[in-house]
Protein backbone atom coordinates (compact mmCIF):
# COMPACT_ATOMS: atom_id res chain seq x y z
CA UNK A 1 0.00 0.00 0.00
CA UNK A 2 1.58 3.33 -1.03
CA UNK A 3 2.15 6.19 1.36
CA UNK A 4 0.15 9.38 0.79
CA UNK A 5 2.20 12.58 0.73
CA UNK A 6 0.44 15.94 0.74
CA UNK A 7 2.96 18.35 -0.70
CA UNK A 8 3.90 21.16 -3.04
CA UNK A 9 7.30 20.89 -4.68
CA UNK A 10 8.06 24.61 -4.32
CA UNK A 11 8.23 24.19 -0.52
CA UNK A 12 11.74 23.12 0.56
CA UNK A 13 10.46 20.85 3.38
CA UNK A 14 8.37 18.95 0.83
CA UNK A 15 11.41 18.43 -1.37
CA UNK A 16 13.24 16.96 1.62
CA UNK A 17 10.61 14.25 1.96
CA UNK A 18 10.48 13.63 -1.80
CA UNK A 19 14.24 13.10 -1.89
CA UNK A 20 14.28 10.87 1.15
CA UNK A 21 11.42 8.72 -0.14
CA UNK A 22 13.33 8.26 -3.42
CA UNK A 23 16.44 7.26 -1.47
CA UNK A 24 14.44 4.59 0.36
CA UNK A 25 12.70 3.54 -2.90
CA UNK A 26 9.28 3.96 -1.33
CA UNK A 27 5.98 3.79 -3.20
CA UNK A 28 4.45 7.23 -2.63
CA UNK A 29 1.11 8.60 -3.79
CA UNK A 30 1.70 12.34 -4.33
CA UNK A 31 -1.21 14.68 -3.52
CA UNK A 32 -0.39 18.21 -4.63
CA UNK A 33 -1.72 21.11 -2.55
CA UNK A 34 -2.31 24.53 -4.11
CA UNK A 35 -1.40 26.93 -1.33
CA UNK A 36 -2.76 30.02 -3.08
CA UNK A 37 -6.12 28.27 -3.41
CA UNK A 38 -5.86 27.40 0.31
CA UNK A 39 -6.14 23.66 -0.28
CA UNK A 40 -4.46 23.15 3.10
CA UNK A 41 -7.48 24.72 4.84
CA UNK A 42 -10.02 22.33 3.39
CA UNK A 43 -11.89 20.47 6.17
CA UNK A 44 -10.75 17.03 5.08
CA UNK A 45 -7.10 18.08 5.28
CA UNK A 46 -7.45 19.97 8.58
CA UNK A 47 -9.00 16.79 9.98
CA UNK A 48 -5.77 14.97 9.09
CA UNK A 49 -3.46 17.76 10.23
CA UNK A 50 -4.87 20.46 12.54
CA UNK A 51 -1.79 22.59 11.84
CA UNK A 52 -2.78 22.49 8.14
CA UNK A 53 0.85 22.48 6.98
CA UNK A 54 2.77 20.57 4.33
CA UNK A 55 4.40 18.15 3.95
CA UNK A 56 2.03 15.73 5.62
CA UNK A 57 2.56 11.98 5.34
CA UNK A 58 -0.14 9.35 5.77
CA UNK A 59 1.03 5.77 6.32
CA UNK A 60 -2.06 3.70 7.00
CA UNK A 61 -3.47 4.98 10.30
CA UNK A 62 -0.34 7.02 11.04
CA UNK A 63 -0.21 10.71 10.11
CA UNK A 64 3.06 12.62 10.41
CA UNK A 65 3.84 16.23 9.54
CA UNK A 66 6.95 18.44 9.79
CA UNK A 67 9.67 17.31 7.38
CA UNK A 68 12.18 16.46 10.11
CA UNK A 69 9.67 14.25 11.91
CA UNK A 70 8.70 12.60 8.62
CA UNK A 71 12.24 11.66 7.56
CA UNK A 72 13.00 10.32 11.05
CA UNK A 73 9.83 8.21 10.92
CA UNK A 74 10.68 6.89 7.45
CA UNK A 75 14.30 6.15 8.42
CA UNK A 76 13.27 4.21 11.51
CA UNK A 77 10.48 2.27 9.80
CA UNK A 78 11.86 1.71 6.30
CA UNK A 79 15.65 2.15 6.57
CA UNK A 80 17.68 -1.00 5.95
CA UNK A 81 19.93 -0.20 8.91
CA UNK A 82 20.40 2.59 11.43
CA UNK A 83 23.00 4.64 9.53
CA UNK A 84 20.41 7.17 8.33
CA UNK A 85 19.25 7.81 11.90
CA UNK A 86 21.62 6.12 14.38
CA UNK A 87 20.46 4.19 17.41
CA UNK A 88 23.64 5.12 19.30
CA UNK A 89 22.66 7.98 21.63
CA UNK A 90 25.75 10.12 21.00
CA UNK A 91 25.57 9.74 17.23
CA UNK A 92 21.83 10.38 17.21
CA UNK A 93 22.33 13.53 19.29
CA UNK A 94 24.72 14.83 16.65
CA UNK A 95 22.24 14.13 13.86
CA UNK A 96 19.47 15.81 15.86
CA UNK A 97 21.64 18.86 16.45
CA UNK A 98 22.26 19.19 12.70
CA UNK A 99 18.53 18.84 12.02
CA UNK A 100 17.68 21.56 14.53
CA UNK A 101 20.47 23.78 13.19
CA UNK A 102 19.04 23.54 9.70
CA UNK A 103 15.48 24.29 10.82
CA UNK A 104 16.16 26.87 13.53
CA UNK A 105 19.24 28.68 12.20
CA UNK A 106 20.05 28.20 8.52
CA UNK A 107 16.56 27.92 7.02
CA UNK A 108 15.16 30.53 9.41
CA UNK A 109 17.83 33.06 8.43
CA UNK A 110 17.07 32.50 4.74
CA UNK A 111 13.32 32.99 5.30
CA UNK A 112 13.86 36.25 7.16
CA UNK A 113 16.21 37.62 4.50
CA UNK A 114 14.10 36.47 1.54
CA UNK A 115 10.67 37.56 2.79
CA UNK A 116 10.90 41.22 1.62
CA UNK A 117 12.38 40.08 -1.70
CA UNK A 118 9.39 37.79 -2.20
CA UNK A 119 7.02 40.76 -2.23
CA UNK A 120 9.19 42.87 -4.51
CA UNK A 121 11.44 44.63 -2.00
CA UNK A 122 15.06 44.16 -0.96
CA UNK A 123 16.65 42.08 1.75
CA UNK A 124 18.32 43.87 4.63
CA UNK A 125 22.11 43.82 4.99
CA UNK A 126 21.90 42.73 8.63
CA UNK A 127 19.71 39.78 7.65
CA UNK A 128 22.13 38.76 4.90
CA UNK A 129 24.90 38.80 7.53
CA UNK A 130 22.90 36.27 9.58
CA UNK A 131 22.67 34.00 6.52
CA UNK A 132 26.43 34.28 6.04
CA UNK A 133 27.04 33.47 9.70
CA UNK A 134 24.78 30.41 9.46
CA UNK A 135 26.63 29.14 6.37
CA UNK A 136 29.94 29.67 8.18
CA UNK A 137 28.70 27.30 10.89
CA UNK A 138 27.84 24.74 8.21
CA UNK A 139 31.37 25.13 6.83
CA UNK A 140 32.74 24.34 10.29
CA UNK A 141 30.60 21.21 10.60
CA UNK A 142 31.82 19.93 7.23
CA UNK A 143 35.49 20.40 8.10
CA UNK A 144 35.12 17.45 10.45
CA UNK A 145 33.63 14.77 8.21
CA UNK A 146 32.54 13.72 4.73
CA UNK A 147 28.86 14.10 5.52
CA UNK A 148 27.12 16.53 7.82
CA UNK A 149 27.06 14.34 10.92
CA UNK A 150 29.83 11.85 10.21
CA UNK A 151 31.20 9.54 7.56
CA UNK A 152 27.78 8.16 6.63
CA UNK A 153 24.88 10.01 5.07
CA UNK A 154 22.04 10.72 7.52
CA UNK A 155 18.64 12.39 7.50
CA UNK A 156 20.40 15.68 8.31
CA UNK A 157 22.12 15.72 4.91
CA UNK A 158 18.77 15.56 3.12
CA UNK A 159 17.25 18.46 5.04
CA UNK A 160 20.27 20.73 4.74
CA UNK A 161 20.97 19.85 1.10
CA UNK A 162 17.56 21.23 0.13
CA UNK A 163 18.18 24.38 2.17
CA UNK A 164 21.53 24.96 0.48
CA UNK A 165 19.89 24.41 -2.92
CA UNK A 166 17.52 27.27 -2.05
CA UNK A 167 20.52 29.41 -1.16
CA UNK A 168 22.20 28.59 -4.43
CA UNK A 169 19.17 28.77 -6.73
CA UNK A 170 16.77 31.28 -5.21
CA UNK A 171 19.19 33.71 -3.60
CA UNK A 172 22.22 33.12 -5.86
CA UNK A 173 24.28 33.07 -2.68
CA UNK A 174 28.04 32.98 -3.26
CA UNK A 175 29.27 29.71 -1.78
CA UNK A 176 32.85 29.99 -3.03
CA UNK A 177 34.05 31.29 0.33
CA UNK A 178 32.96 28.01 1.92
CA UNK A 179 34.98 25.23 0.24
CA UNK A 180 33.74 22.41 2.44
CA UNK A 181 30.14 23.40 1.80
CA UNK A 182 30.85 23.43 -1.95
CA UNK A 183 32.51 20.00 -1.74
CA UNK A 184 29.58 18.53 0.22
CA UNK A 185 26.97 20.28 -1.96
CA UNK A 186 28.46 18.79 -5.15
CA UNK A 187 28.54 15.42 -3.41
CA UNK A 188 24.84 15.72 -2.62
CA UNK A 189 24.02 16.60 -6.23
CA UNK A 190 25.80 13.48 -7.41
CA UNK A 191 24.68 10.97 -4.78
CA UNK A 192 21.15 11.95 -3.71
CA UNK A 193 18.75 10.18 -6.07
CA UNK A 194 16.63 12.64 -8.05
CA UNK A 195 18.27 15.71 -6.51
CA UNK A 196 18.94 17.57 -9.76
CA UNK A 197 15.55 16.76 -11.29
CA UNK A 198 13.55 17.73 -8.20
CA UNK A 199 15.52 20.95 -7.69
CA UNK A 200 15.12 21.92 -11.34
CA UNK A 201 11.37 21.31 -11.33
CA UNK A 202 11.03 23.26 -8.09
CA UNK A 203 12.85 26.26 -9.59
CA UNK A 204 10.56 26.25 -12.63
CA UNK A 205 7.40 25.90 -10.56
CA UNK A 206 8.51 28.55 -8.07
CA UNK A 207 8.63 31.23 -10.75
CA UNK A 208 5.04 30.48 -11.72
CA UNK A 209 3.99 30.57 -8.07
CA UNK A 210 5.67 33.94 -7.54
CA UNK A 211 3.94 35.38 -10.60
CA UNK A 212 0.56 34.24 -9.29
CA UNK A 213 1.32 35.47 -5.78
CA UNK A 214 2.37 38.93 -6.93
CA UNK A 215 -0.66 39.23 -9.22
CA UNK A 216 -2.99 38.33 -6.36
CA UNK A 217 -1.22 40.73 -4.02
CA UNK A 218 -1.47 43.57 -6.54
CA UNK A 219 -5.21 42.91 -6.94
CA UNK A 220 -5.71 42.95 -3.17
CA UNK A 221 -3.80 46.24 -2.88
CA UNK A 222 -5.90 47.76 -5.66
CA UNK A 223 -9.08 46.63 -3.95
CA UNK A 224 -7.92 48.11 -0.66
CA UNK A 225 -7.05 51.39 -2.36
CA UNK A 226 -10.52 51.49 -3.96
CA UNK A 227 -12.12 50.88 -0.57
CA UNK A 228 -10.06 53.69 1.00
CA UNK A 229 -11.06 56.09 -1.78
CA UNK A 230 -14.72 55.25 -1.23
CA UNK A 231 -14.38 56.04 2.45
CA UNK A 232 -12.65 59.34 1.68
CA UNK A 233 -15.04 60.54 -1.02
CA UNK A 234 -18.34 59.44 0.50
CA UNK A 235 -20.30 62.43 1.92
CA UNK A 236 -23.16 62.12 4.45
CA UNK A 237 -26.70 62.69 3.15
CA UNK A 238 -28.55 65.92 4.17
CA UNK A 239 -30.35 65.38 7.44
CA UNK A 240 -33.73 66.48 8.75
CA UNK A 241 -33.61 65.05 12.25
CA UNK A 242 -30.90 63.58 14.40
CA UNK A 243 -32.46 60.14 14.18
CA UNK A 244 -32.61 60.29 10.39
CA UNK A 245 -29.00 61.45 10.28
CA UNK A 246 -27.95 58.53 12.48
CA UNK A 247 -29.84 56.10 10.24
CA UNK A 248 -28.30 57.62 7.10
CA UNK A 249 -24.82 57.43 8.58
CA UNK A 250 -25.35 53.77 9.45
CA UNK A 251 -26.52 53.01 5.91
CA UNK A 252 -23.52 54.86 4.47
CA UNK A 253 -21.09 52.82 6.53
CA UNK A 254 -22.88 49.60 5.59
CA UNK A 255 -22.80 50.50 1.90
CA UNK A 256 -19.09 51.36 2.06
CA UNK A 257 -18.31 48.06 3.75
CA UNK A 258 -20.41 46.18 1.19
CA UNK A 259 -18.72 47.94 -1.74
CA UNK A 260 -15.26 47.29 -0.29
CA UNK A 261 -15.76 43.55 0.16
Amino acid sequence: MPLDLYYNIIAPPCRVVLLFAKWLKLDVNLIEMDILKRDHYKPEFVKLNPQHCIPTLVDGDIVVWESGAIVIYLAEKYGKDDTLYPKDIAQRAKVNQRLFYDMGTLLKSIHIYYQPILIGGEGRAEDLKKVQDAVAVLERFLQESRWLAGEHITVADFTTAVTVAALDGTLNFDLTMYPNVVRWYEQCKQELVGYTEITKEAAQRTQGFLDRFRTMRAAEQQQQQHFTELQTKQKPLPSTTNSQQDASSSLTVANEQSNGQ
